[in-house]
């Protein structure tokens, strides 16, 4: 009866100690020093040397500086590079066990940092003059400056007027164009939820508020005087145009900065594509046809 109340104690102490949590780590912790060294044992050509450069120091200096405005103490700065080395050592031992490969985190980080460096090499060479002019010329239509315009426009609602809407148009035109100053057209014509009066304004923003049909017959129209009626979406309007500025093509010395941003992403992506194509050149790409299976 002691005996087997004995071999009781022991088989529930190994229980306890089995279901322990530190015991579980260590026993990882033992596998992994394990894996490690067998697959140390394998790899017997992989450097196992750390230089850190003069010049590794003067950048862990001039980090730590600009982080905390001053130069770092020699304890400071004996942790820093015991960092460095710690995560080089992790570093050599994530690519030896395989760490980096089918990481889709990984290969995106990759992939970025090597258009990163594309895009710095492409940007070392400034364009000159002539490569902008150039460039301006070819593209006129991407820096042509649009026509602006400052107005007051009165609206006519269609669908409250009806069969009046064109005579309502004259008459109010007439109205305006007698009254000059003495006419508020804020307080004329119909409401509609639009600016009754724009600041001078390129004509895409007008075209997004009225529309392009509205935009394109401000073109022909004189300033200074009450004209109309017009046609938008919404329906009818009277149009006073103060002042308008006809679009034109400006002078590269008038828009350098923006034609010289403009050449530069257009020529980094083309060196990026033209890289590209020729680093795919040295693979094979072969794709398996998709399974049939359901």
């Amino acid at each position: 009866m002691a005996l087997t109340k004995k071999k009781g104690n022991k088989t529930s102490i190994m229980k306890r100690i089995l279901t322990e949590p530190l015991v579980h780590f260590l026993l990882i912790g033992a596998l992994l020093f394990l894996g490690f060294s067998v697959f140390r044992a394998s790899d017997e050509s992989m450097d196992t040397t750390i230089v850190v450069t003069d010049n590794d120091i003067k950048v862990l200096k001039a980090d730590f500086e600009r982080t905390w405005q001053r130069p770092p103490r020699e304890a400071e700065l004996e942790g820093l590079l015991e960092e460095k080395i710690r995560e080089e050592i992790a570093y050599r031992e994530g690519l030896a066990l395989g760490l980096d490969r089918d990481d889709p985190y990984i290969r995106r980080r990759l992939r970025m940092k090597l258009e990163l460096l594309l895009e710095d090499i492409s940007a070392q060479a400034s364009p000159g003059d002539e490569e902008l002019q150039k460039f301006l010329e070819e593209n006129r239509e991407k820096f042509r400056q649009e026509p602006r315009y400052s107005l007051y426009q009165v609206y006519l609602n269609p669908s409250q007027r009806k069969e009046t809407l064109q005579k309502d148009a004259e008459e109010l035109l007439q109205r305006l164009k007698k009254g000059g100053d003495e006419v508020d057209p804020g307080q004329i014509g119909d409401s509609i939820m639009l600016p009754r009066a724009f600041p001078l304004s390129p004509a895409t923003v007008i075209n997004r508020q009225f529309g392009s049909d509205f935009t394109t017959q401000l073109s022909d129209l004189e300033t200074g005087t009450w004209q109309g009626p017009i046609r938008s979406g919404y329906g009818i309007h009277l149009v006073l145009i103060n002042q308008r500025i006809e679009g034109r093509d400006p002078d590269l010395a008038e828009i350098r900065p923006m034609v010289e941003r403009e050449y530069e992403l257009i020529m980094r992506k083309e060196l990026k594509e033209k890289i590209y194509a020729n680093l795919r050149e040295k693979y094979t790409v072969v794709v398996e046809p998709a399974s049939t299976e359901s």
